[in-house]
């Protein structure tokens, strides 16, 4: 090495280092957002309540060639900041939603989920049918992944949903495979 850059080297050190973070920090997240999945290559899920293993997340993901991931978002029922992350998270950027009988009860769903063609014992209001019943083996079986309290849970599908006929149908299919969900 010359004597000058030794010189610089041990006087600007730091500027040397920012451009090597920098660089490595850029690097990363170029490659992350290229090889990110698209929006019709994942299924987000919100789960009114609390998340027990998120290894869910890879079991979900592998059950269907087409999705590259699951990410779950949960928020508890009893929580003061449940209804604000409730109609951020689930309304704005979910596929799929979970949620308690009551929850869902306490919604107005024609604002917000799609109606749906009878797949199951089919969550009503007003006369709509706009989500289905997890029924009790499913939620049984899920329930190694999820922590369900002692009222009926209800899968439904936002309007906002890319997945639910914007793009893809993965969300009704997704909606399908968690009703009909039995651990092997």
């Amino acid at each position: 090495m010359g004597a000058r850059f030794k010189a610089s080297l041990r006087e600007e050190w730091l500027k040397y280092l920012i451009v090597a973070v920098l660089s490595v920090a850029l690097w990363s997240m170029a490659f992350g957002l290229y090889h990110a999945p698209r929006s019709d290559e994942k299924i987000e899920v919100f789960f009114a309540g609390t998340v027990k293993d998120r290894s869910f997340e890879k079991v979900a993901a592998g059950a269907f060639s087409e999705l590259r991931k699951v990410e779950i978002a949960s928020a508890d029922p009893s929580a003061n900041t449940f209804a604000h992350k409730y109609e951020l998270v689930a309304f704005n950027g979910s596929d799929v939603v979970i949620l308690p009988e009551s929850v869902a009860q306490g919604t107005y769903c024609k604002d917000s989920y799609l109606e749906q063609e009878p797949c199951g014992e089919m969550f009503y209001q007003e006369g709509v049918a706009y989500g289905v019943y997890l029924p009790s083996a499913a939620k049984e079986a899920l329930g190694a992944y999820f922590d369900f309290g002692e009222e009926r849970y209800v899968v439904l599908i936002p309007g906002s949903s890319v997945n639910a006929g914007v793009l893809t149908d993965h969300a009704f299919a997704f909606e399908k495979w968690l009703v009909g969900y039995v651990q092997a």
